[in-house]
């Protein structure tokens, strides 16, 4: 249902704010290949690819006014739970022609308590038109911070994953999604496939493979700028930062297999594995006692690869045995066949 202006249902002052825009135009990705891309924008953000990278913490009010340009869309907080209206799917409440506020509120967590809490990656994409909006670059990282409590006190230059998670360097946090384009989606339009139409929207074969993000307090934006993956630092854990958390999103429609090795190729486990689609992995072997992340209760979950499919989020604390130069590779599979479509690397430079 298109609605021009809905109006927000008992608005309230927001501590955390958006205005938020919708563009469209061609863009140049690392292999010199242009597509046409749509997404969302902020003033800061200016018009690039993905969407800016929003925050919030846990508690505070948050709001997104959205007004988009080019026909009507939505923003789905994609692992949040607002109410139907303002959770952005627009066949369950309504799709925006003109402007909306979007008002939600992360709930606080609670040391020990796996019931209570939001803190994590999670991101947002357009929810009209799904597949091929979010496809066209219609998505964004999303942030929820926790609060902090005073049984848990965070150094200066750091901040907790979650309220009684691990801490970890602001200034390394970095963000990667994998995402894959097939260059004949990108010359449809906005609502092609809506009227009972078949556009091929079910077939999605994929010809260019990308490892998207970075460092997130040092994101560079820009007209036409695709944050691409270069390199990525990490810190050795028991130096004079905290570890190096790294959020993982899979952007595309693939099934997506990441490994972390030395230089020379051999696997290692330098990645523990605290959180997974805004969830710590706790020790809840005790129903009525605190249960304490894994890593705090003795066993932490290392692992030097992941495989993981199109939405999910995975939030890992780098953990490189010495200073030095590893790898992160990236593998794209294909859904039926779980063959290799491509695979990209990434150095890890560790000190």
């Amino acid at each position: 249902m298109d609605e021009d202006n809905p109006v927000t249902e008992f608005l309230q002052t927001a501590q955390t704010s958006y205005e938020i825009g919708v563009f469209g135009r061609e863009m140049r990705f690392d292999d010199g290949a242009t597509f046409e891309i749509w997404s969302f924008e902020t003033e800061e953000s200016e018009r690039g690819f993905p969407g800016p990278n929003l925050r919030v913490k846990e508690g505070d009010i948050f709001h997104a006014t959205v007004e988009p340009s080019m026909g009507p869309h939505t923003m789905h907080w994609h692992g949040m739970e607002p109410d139907p209206r303002n959770d952005g799917v627009g066949h369950t409440s309504f799709e925006i022609g003109g402007t909306y506020t979007y008002q939600w509120q992360p709930e606080p967590g609670r040391p020990g308590d796996p019931n209570y809490g939001a803190a994590g990656t999670y991101f947002y994409h357009c929810h009209v038109n799904t597949v091929l909006h979010a496809q066209m670059g219609m998505l964004g990282p999303l942030i929820v911070d926790p609060v902090e409590h005073p049984d848990h006190p965070v150094t200066p230059g750091a901040r907790r994953a979650f309220v009684d998670g691990p801490e970890y360097d602001i200034e390394t946090e970095a963000f990667l999604m994998t995402y894959s384009v097939d260059p004949r989606w990108h010359e449809m339009g906005h609502a092609e496939g809506l009227s009972g139409e078949d556009v091929g929207l079910n077939r999605f074969e994929p010809k260019h493979f990308y490892m998207i993000g970075g460092e997130l307090a040092s994101r560079r934006y820009g007209d036409e700028v695709v944050w691409g993956m270069t390199s990525l630092r990490a810190n050795v854990r028991g130096g004079l930062k905290k570890p190096t958390l790294l959020r993982v999103l899979n952007g595309n429609y693939m099934p997506t297999y990441i490994e972390f090795t030395d230089e020379a190729g051999n696997d290692l486990r330098m990645a523990e594995v605290i959180s997974h689609d805004g969830r710590p992995y706790r020790d809840t072997s005790h129903p009525n006692e605190p249960a304490p992340p894994c890593g705090a209760a003795g066993y932490p979950l290392t692992t030097d690869c992941l495989s993981f499919g199109a939405a999910e989020r995975y939030d890992l604390m780098l953990d490189p045995p010495a200073p030095g130069r590893y790898l992160l590779k990236a593998r794209w599979l294909d859904w039926i066949t779980s063959e290799v479509l491509a695979e990209r690397i990434v150095p890890i430079i560790a000190s």
